[in-house]
């Protein structure tokens, strides 16, 4: 599993607020606080929990994997 070296939030976690939040009695205030993270970033998981993705996301920057990218910086260096 490739997870950010600085994430608070594990895949637990994310479906644990899931959860409290489908539950009714979690406000996303609340939420906030106990998980110690911002109001947008509950949102952000409420969005994706309502989504069939249960997976952890990947941090790779897919920029750096095209060929444009690498002929560009190819051309630099040269």
């Amino acid at each position: 599993m490739n997870i950010h070296k600085r994430t608070r939030l594990t895949l637990l976690d994310r479906q644990e607020i899931g959860r409290l939040y489908q539950s009714r009695l979690w406000k996303v205030t609340q939420l906030a606080e106990c998980f110690r993270v911002s109001r947008p970033a509950i949102y952000a998981i409420l969005k994706r929990a309502r989504l069939p993705e249960s997976a952890p996301r990947d941090s790779t920057n897919h920029r750096f994997k095209t060929l444009q990218y690498g002929l560009k910086r190819l051309a630099k260096v040269e």
